[in-house]
């Protein structure tokens, strides 16, 4: 068996097509030194970045407020469709202009698709990328402010909660220092799911084009102190070699795509995932990180937790790639 095998087939190529959602400009500007980034290590092979602007019910705040909804008052729709189209005429395009110029400035791309969509932008979001098949959705957090940005409720938390066979990268609050590459120090999470080895995929393919960037890669296996009190599953012995062998098909997944085996190193600890892999983020000072992304429910989250919502949480000034 190749490492070829262990990857989800019928994906499409690391950045070969991208999404970016945009809200609004000053968001949309912290996602762009990340795009030019990834484009230019890609060297060509990011065929497509494209443009998504979802309109909400917000612009329709001031006409609710004016009418009377206890007396059963409502809008009509020609006062509905009038405001709706002024709202695209005088906030959307000007918007997605604004954007056009930043990534032209950023990447040298200058015609890209722009789609504009009604609905939740969550749900559109997901359905955008799975009707055309993107590669990678490149957003961003609510907001850079640290106390306020919680996960739950967050458009990104829509996104992560509905299954996408798009990588996510999210950007981090801080931005990168001008003289430190974002490849400079990347940690790659293994595991033995396909979700893991489709990030050590994704890391591959963008770190042996930029080899001269980067300084070290750490894959990372965590062995989950559950086990010890799994009577009925795998062992913690059992467990133990199922990440060794994840670790070394990680490696050499990395050697073979041309990525300098001195500078790759295997780590392995014992704890919860979650905490142990951002304190390692925060050891090895990583630049990028990459994690495998397990689809699951809101519910199962809120119950079980999740080692990406952990890292999401807890390493917010860097910039994570979500594999699934």
């Amino acid at each position: 068996m190749t490492t070829d095998d262990l990857i989800v087939p019928h994906r499409p190529e690391p950045l070969s097509s991208i999404l970016l959602p945009v809200n609004d400009l000053q968001s949309f500007a912290r996602v762009i030194p990340l795009v030019g980034a990834l484009v230019r290590a890609m060297r060509g092979d990011a065929r497509s970045v494209d443009l998504l602007h979802v309109v909400t019910g917000n612009f329709l705040a001031e006409l609710m407020r004016r009418i009377d909804l206890a007396s059963g008052e409502t809008p009509s729709p020609a006062e509905m469709r009038a405001l709706h189209q002024q709202h695209l005429d005088y906030t959307v395009l000007p918007l997605l202009d604004r954007s056009r110029d930043l990534l032209l400035r950023e990447t040298g791309i200058g015609s890209p698709e722009t789609l504009v969509r009604d609905g939740d932008p969550a749900k559109v979001i997901n359905e955008i990328s799975s009707r055309h098949n993107y590669s990678a959705l490149i957003m961003n957090r609510r907001t850079a402010v640290r106390d306020s940005a919680k996960l739950i409720g967050s458009v990104v938390a829509g996104v992560m909660h509905r299954h996408t066979e798009s990588t996510i990268y999210l950007v981090g609050d801080a931005a990168e220092p001008a003289a430190e590459s974002l490849f400079a120090r990347c940690l790659i999470a293994v595991d033995a799911s396909p979700a893991s080895m489709n990030g050590a995929n994704e890391a591959a393919s963008i770190l042996s084009r930029v080899n001269e960037q980067v300084e070290q890669v750490y894959l990372v296996h965590v062995l989950d102190q559950s086990c010890y009190y799994d009577e009925d599953g795998e062992s913690c012995m059992d467990l133990s070699l199922t990440g060794q062998q994840a670790l070394e098909q990680a490696g050499n997944l990395l050697l073979e795509r041309g990525v300098d085996g001195d500078k790759i190193k295997t780590v392995i600890h014992f704890g919860k995932p979650g905490t142990v892999l951002a304190e390692e983020v925060q050891s090895c000072d990583a630049t990028l990180i990459f994690l495998g992304r397990r689809d699951r429910s809101r519910m199962a989250q809120v119950f079980l937790g999740s080692v990406c919502t952990d890292i999401i949480q807890n390493c917010r000034e860097r910039t994570l790639v979500l594999t699934s």
